[in-house]
């Protein structure tokens, strides 16, 4: 009686081995601090103002400067030089101009100025008399390339001029004359921008203590469709 209950159990413990999983030793070891860093295109600029010159930075002011401007007489000259000091190869730069007026002493529906019979000017109306008689970048003749380009001249004085450079067509279309310039390149390189503007000898009293203000936007680009 005593095998036979012995078998019994050991029936049951083969049977209860049999319907059992078996385990697995495991090791888990982790892949940590994965991190995807953006890289950098970042373009500095300066320029060497007499009026304020500034040293590397995000921005200038004050490089082209004319007060008190007597038609004829009145020129300024300066440049301003680019670098990029990001982790990101450049493809190219373009530039853009835009204009905004003050009627500073002469404001709307007054009459400040005895000679200016027009309150009111818009932009363009002091911006065609700024001459652009010199445009460089980094030792390309920008003006001769604008000047071979139809169209340029969007008021049709018969010169180039900051009114020009901000809305003809021609000029700022996509690879336009100021478009796909040469980059600074990563590594040290520098690109510069060189302009004298005069106060043609032909500018109207209308334009009599009005003050144009102009803003050049260099863009650093990536890539060619851009």
């Amino acid at each position: 009686m005593k095998k036979l209950l012995f078998s019994l159990v050991a029936v049951v413990l083969c049977i209860g081995m049999v319907g059992s999983s078996l385990a697995y030793f495991t090791d888990v070891e982790t892949s940590t601090g994965n991190t995807f860093t953006a890289g950098t295109l970042d373009l500095e600029i300066k320029d060497d103002s007499t009026l304020d010159p500034d040293p590397w930075g995000n921005g200038v002011d004050k490089t082209w400067v004319m007060d008190n401007m007597i038609p004829g007489v009145s020129t300024v000259t300066n440049y301003i030089v680019l670098r990029n000091v990001g982790s990101v190869a450049e493809d190219h730069v373009e530039i853009s101009f835009s204009n905004t007026i003050d009627e500073e002493t002469d404001p709307p529906g007054t009459n400040a100025v005895e000679s200016d019979n027009n309150p009111t000017s818009q932009a363009k109306d002091l911006a065609e008399w700024l001459q652009v008689t010199s445009m460089q970048y980094s030792g390309i003749d920008l003006k001769s390339a604008i000047e071979a380009t139809s169209g340029y001249d969007v008021n049709g004085n018969g010169w180039l001029d900051l009114d020009d450079l901000a809305r003809s067509p021609d000029i700022i279309a996509d690879h336009g004359p100021l478009d796909d310039l040469t980059p600074p390149r990563l590594t040290g390189g520098e690109a510069s921008l060189h302009m004298t503007v005069k106060l043609n000898a032909g500018a109207s009293n209308d334009i009599q203590g009005d003050v144009l203000t102009t803003t050049v936007a260099l863009t650093l680009n990536q890539d060619a469709s851009q």
